[in-house]
Formats: C-alpha cells, structure tokens, sequence
C-alpha cells in the first residue's frame, strides 16, 4: 500500500517482455479511489552507456497508442511522484495518447553532463528506437515541447522519422545564430546567462567565477576566466559574430548546423508557436518563411500577444482584448488538438494549415494570412532635428532598458521616462495623425557617427497610448561595421534597422518615441575598436552623434485604415 496525498492506493508491479528480447519495462499500477492508472519509469541507457531517467502514463494493458513524447533540462534532482503524474495524464490517455518524459542528459535525475545541445540530436535518435520497443508503441509518436524542449526535437527532425506523425513544438528558433547573436551582438543575457546556468549544472567540481561577466574583456576569454577551462561549445559561438561567417554551417560544437533546414527536411505536420514578445519572435517568423509553399500546406504558425514564459506584465491588463493579463494556455490550440488533426484531418479552428494566425495589439482581433507580411503603405517618420552626441564608455555599467521587442528576454514592459540617462538620446514624435494598422517589420535607418573607427548602435521604439505610459514595441542593434564595412572616423554613415516582426494599432493622436544609445545591458558591450570585437582587451571611450533630421522611422501599414 502507498499513500498519495492522503489517499489509500493500491500498487502492483508487473514486468513485461517487448518485441525485443534485450528491452523489459517494469509496468506499474495503482488504484486511487477507485480510479486506475499505470505508469513506467526507467534509467534508459543511451548508445553511449550514459542512462537517462525516462517515464511514461501508460494506457490499460493490451492496448496500444500514438505517444507524445517529451524531453526536458529544466527539471529537478529528484524522482518524479508518479501515481500523482500519472493521474494528471488521465485526460491525454482518454484522447488516445500515451505520454512519455525524459531528463535530458546531465540534468534532473538523469546521469552524464549537460552541455547544451550536444548530445541531444544523437540522445533523441536513441530515444525513438527505444520508443518503438514499448509494449504500447502503437506506431505513431508525436513530438511536443517549447524552448530548448523543441530544440531537442528539431536537432533530429530533419531525418524525417517515418513513424513521427506529428509535432507541436513553440517559442523556439532553428538557427543557432539568431539564438545567440543579433548583428554581431552576442546575447549575454539571454544566452550567456542560459548557458552559464546550465553548463554541466550537475558537475560541484567544476569552477565557477561568478565575478566573471560578459561585460568583460576580452570577450574571447570567457570560458576560462570564468570556469578556468576552455569550453568550444560556448568559446566557437564568441569567436563567429558574423551571420555570414561559415562557421554557423560547419557542424562544429555550438554551430546548431544539424538543426538548420530541419523543417523543409521532414514530412510530418508541424505545428509552430510564438508571440509578439517572445526571445525568438524574428526567428521563428523567419523560419516559417523559409519553408516551402509545399512544405506549409500541413504545417501552421500562430503568434500569440504575450513573451517568452507565456505572461504579458500585469500593467497591461485590458489593453489587450483577449489577453487580460496572466498567461497563455495553449494558444488556444493544444497540443492534442493539433496530433488529433494530425491523426484524422479534422480541422482545428485555431490552427489552418498553410497559414498564419496572429494577435494585433490594440486591434484586438485575430488575424488568418499565409504568412505575416509587411503592410505595402510605408509610413515614414523623421526623428527630428539638430545634432545629438553622447559619450559611450564600455566600462561604464550599460544601460538597463526594461524588456525587449522580439529579440531577447523580459518582452513588453514599461519604458522609463525620455533621457533616462546621459548616454541615452530620446526623440519624442509628434502625435499620429491617423489610424495606422501596423502589420510586419519596421526599419529605421539612423545618420550617425562617431570619433573611433568601429562603434554600436542601438534603438528602440515605444509608444504611448494616451494614458502617458510608454509600451515598449521593438528594439534593434548593430555596429557601423556590420552595418556598412570599413569606417573613417569623423565621416557620417547612414545606418539600417530592421526589427521583429509584429502585428498592432496605432490611434490618432498616439505617440511614438525612439530612443538611440550604444549599449544595452542584454548585449556584450562593443569595443570601440576595428576588428575582431571578441578579441579586444582594452576598449575605447567613443564619442557618438545622430543627425535626427537625416534618420527615420518607417512603419508597414495596412493600405487603407477605416475610421
């Protein structure tokens, strides 16, 4: 007898042989109230020996199912209570699922070390055999997860497993440059901090040099400044800042190559989730994009109105229609609704295959397009007038600018009010003179320069509504060099901007601000040197002017707006 939650349950154990002789899976029950469940939980050894804590929610004996398979690194050191799990699978299995867990290796209470996605592609192909070995594999899996949850599966997607009829996997960018880099930027705190956390987070005897940051120089030599050790997975990444740099293709450690074209190389219907204020909004856009007319027919896109953990802060509660605040569930679409479809072909009203469905902001509605393209009437915005420079110190403690728009952590939140700081310039629009429906991407192009030969630029677009707050909208970032090659100091360069996608209203007599500095607190501060920016030891002190007469902001809007 076990006690779950102060309820008398009865187990038994029972060991079952599966098609192969070499795989028995220990099959587990019990009774709460009345109510059966069954259950697996296994150490399951990986081609290379390490073993991996793997359970399931198991259907009644003798029968067989489609099984939902899952993978997770964000999981506890201790075993899952799996009476309880199991219970809580009940209504997948009354969908006509099985379900199945892991640990990633080197996380919860799987053994081996964490190395982000290392092992994963190869871990995840051993997975799949040995889901093909359970007494209840009913040939057909379907792959679910959100984040690094659908990085694992994407590693392997493009082998296109037959028997893998479907996947729903969210908030989550294929190409590895894009998760870690923005222009040349590395994301210190979106995937510095992740990886720092994560690297082989099981390991005590591995140093850590918490003084160590991604403020520091040189920028190449993080890895053994901080854990004492080279580390390629991480060290590759800093030493390729350009998206152009072969590197990204090569399949060296950290390259994420596997993981590139995996969509356009499978079959299954996919279905892709994300929202306007996710980390990898512009990715996940451009991923959709990049697949064939062909290869979307079976798949789908929504982009919902919320951030990467599925919240929209509590200040915006009721200034976005359906999404009051707190968080998303599903998307509407669950993750069995879109197997069903997958199974069967019904349809699902809020996933149409082949399409695009997504939230506009202070529109309210929701919107069905083949994919989310730039609205053709361009709006243009001068910024202003007169000359701007600020004084940009690398070592100076940089800018913390709340959130961001669509390219790393915190999503929409509250701006600060203009010229928050010495080294921040602020251009505050004139009121909008019409209704304007945004739809797609916004550019920005800046006329600046500076007194050293390689410096940073980045900008960020706010508005407010009216009730004097400013909603942060997109953010960008990049260098002179990136953006335009070799530059003389003193000589003036027209920079371009091009953010995220995003989908929202703006009111007649709304108000937009851009705010333009050299650094924000998300990226590894910039040098102020030519050359390989990593590299450098011993930054410069740059002096950087905008021309506002000469710089714009431009938004794609829908060709007529009726009042």
């Amino acid at each position: 007898m076990r006690i779950l939650c102060g309820t008398i349950i009865a187990v038994s154990i029972s060991a079952f042989g599966a098609v192969e002789k070499d795989l028995a899976v220990a099959i587990h029950s019990a009774t709460t109230n009345g109510v059966e469940v069954r259950w697996f939980e296994e150490m399951v050894p990986m081609r290379d020996g390490v073993r991996l804590y793997t359970y399931g929610a198991l259907p009644p004996e003798g029968e067989t199912r489609g099984i939902v398979f899952r993978r997770s690194p964000y999981v506890k050191e201790n075993p899952v209570d799996m009476p309880a799990y199991a219970l809580s699978q009940r209504d997948t299995l009354k969908r006509g699922y099985a379900y199945v867990e892991q640990h990633v290796r080197g996380t919860g209470m799987s053994e081996g070390r964490w190395v982000p996605y290392e092992s994963e592609r190869e871990d995840g192909l051993a997975m799949l055999e040995w889901l093909r070995r359970l007494p209840h594999y009913g040939g057909e899996i379907f792959l679910s997860g959100g984040s690094y949850l659908a990085s694992v599966h994407f590693s392997y997607l493009g082998e296109n497993p037959p028997d893998v009829k479907g996947a729903a996997l969210s908030v989550q960018d294929v190409n590895r440059y894009n998760v870690t880099y923005r222009n040349g930027f590395f994301k210190a705190g979106l995937h510095g901090g992740w990886f720092v956390n994560g690297y082989r987070k099981k390991d005590k005897s591995l140093c850590r040099n918490s003084q160590v940051t991604f403020a520091d120089f040189p920028l190449a030599d993080f890895s053994r400044r901080y854990w004492g050790e080279a580390v390629p997975a991480l060290d590759n990444v800093l030493r390729h800042p350009r998206p152009d740099d072969p590197y990204w293709r090569s399949g060296e450690a950290g390259s994420g190559a596997d993981y590139l074209g995996a969509l356009n190389k499978s079959t299954m219907p996919v279905l892709l989730r994300t929202g306007f204020y996710d980390i990898y909004t512009d990715g996940v856009c451009e991923m959709w994009r990049g697949m064939s007319p062909g290869r979307r027919a079976n798949c789908a896109l929504i982009i919902d109105a919320y951030d990467h953990g599925g919240r929209v802060a509590g200040w915006a509660k009721g200034t976005l229609g359906e999404f009051p605040g707190g968080s998303r569930k599903d998307f509407g679409v669950s993750d069995l609704d879109w197997f069903d479809y997958c199974r069967t072909g019904k349809p699902i009203a809020g996933a149409q295959p082949g399409r695009t469905r997504h939230y506009a902001l202070w529109e309210n509605a929701w919107k069905v397009e083949p994919e989310l393209v730039d609205g053709t009437r361009k709006v243009r915005l001068t910024l202003g007038e007169g000359t701007h420079t600020w004084v940009y110190d690398p070592r100076r403690p940089l800018p913390q600018f709340p959130g961001s728009g669509g390219i790393c952590f915190g999503g929409m939140q509250l701006q600060p009010p203009p010229n928050f700081r010495d080294d921040v310039v602020s251009f505050v629009l004139p009121p909008i003179e019409e209704r304007i429906d945004v739809c797609g991407r916004m550019t920005a192009e800046l006329a600046v320069s500076s007194d050293c030969e390689d410096t940073c630029f980045y900008v960020r677009v706010s508005v407010d509504k009216g009730d004097g707050k400013w909603y942060l909208l997109r953010d960008d970032i990049t260098s002179l060099s990136l953006a335009g090659g070799k530059y003389t100091p003193g000589a003036e360069r027209r920079i371009a901007f091009r953010f995220a996608d995003h989908a929202f209203r703006i009111e007649k007599g709304d108000v937009l601000r851009v705010d333009v500095a050299s650094a924000n607190s998300q990226f590894a501060p910039h040098p102020n040197v030519a050359g390989d920016a990593f590299a450098c030891a011993c930054p410069k002190v740059a002096h950087n002017t905008v021309f506002p007469g000469r710089s714009f902001l431009e938004l794609p809007a829908s060709p007529a707006d009726e009042e």
